[in-house]
């Protein structure tokens, strides 16, 4: 189960980063709607301990965060890209269905539309809204960036932070829903109306999705009149991916067993259909 929690996140990670959203996001339990929360996270960390690694100090950040509280960080040297400032944030997290969906409609979350029949004896386990990050070719983006490598260029820290105001708009929902031993995780996250770019040059698409691993298998599909791409990898790994033009909202569903593309073509027949009406 460990390693099909990881699997799962992993893929939600990928997903998040072709839609401009990618984040260090996990979920903590959710707090009374309404309540207010308060960002304790200051504008940089320090080393306290000399043991203590990059990793371990972005985790003790991290930890002191609440539920729809965020912050930008920045590691020297540790640049991936032309992106090097990344997100930290909490989720709210919901054990019921319904609120999770009323939650989803005041934070203005992209969310599913589910028939009541969850397929395959399914069961509803656990729900998060992850809060909205800003758009890396965003303004705000370009801002948060340019300030903290200028705290960074005065040194003296590894890692340096700033908090984001968030204004309590989701950006992508994970719902988990399981069957005996068995999980199912779908994920829904706004699109990105550009494309990054690197060197001055926008990335142009290939034949094999981004979203495809070297030593992963895809196929295409059409359900209920939408694109759809079915992924597998040698792990028995299954997922598939489409996007919403309409919209403007990708979606994954990702599951760890074998035979499984049955339950996940159901899963996303009962998402699309609701979804076209």
């Amino acid at each position: 189960m460990f390693k099909t929690k990881i699997a799962i996140v992993s893929s939600l990670a990928a997903i998040m980063m072709l839609s401009g959203a990618a984040s260090a996001n996990a979920a903590t339990p959710s707090v009374p709607q309404g309540q207010a929360t308060k960002m304790l996270v200051s504008a940089g960390a320090k080393n306290d301990k000399k043991t203590a690694s990059t990793k371990e100090q972005i985790d003790k950040l991290f930890a002191g965060l609440h539920p729809g509280e965020m912050l930008a960080y920045y590691v020297p040297g540790e640049e991936k890209g032309p992106f090097s400032t990344m997100f930290a944030s909490k989720g709210y997290v919901f054990k019921d269905y319904n609120a999770l969906a009323a939650k989803a409609e005041q934070m203005k979350a992209p969310s599913f539309k589910i028939s009541e029949a969850f397929p395959k004896n399914y069961k509803f386990k656990e729900g998060v809204i992850y809060m909205k990050t800003p758009d890396f070719m965003s303004e705000l983006y370009k801002k948060l960036d340019m300030q903290l490598k200028a705290e960074a260029a005065k040194g003296g820290k590894e890692v340096y932070t700033m908090p984001v105001e968030t204004g309590g708009e989701g950006g992508s929902t994970s719902l988990r829903f399981v069957k005996g031993s068995v999980e199912i995780s779908l994920t829904t996250v706004y699109s990105r109306d550009k494309l990054p770019v690197v060197g001055g040059t926008p990335v142009q698409s290939t034949k094999t999705p981004s979203f495809v691993g070297p030593n992963e298998k895809f196929e295409s599909m059409d359900i209920g009149g939408m694109k759809c791409t079915y992924v597998t990898d040698t792990k028995t790994m299954s997922r598939l991916h489409w996007t919403d033009a309409n919209r403007k909202l990708d979606y994954q569903i990702t599951i760890l067993a074998k035979d499984a593309k049955t339950d996940v073509l159901e899963f996303a027949k009962s998402i699309i259909a609701p979804e076209a009406k």
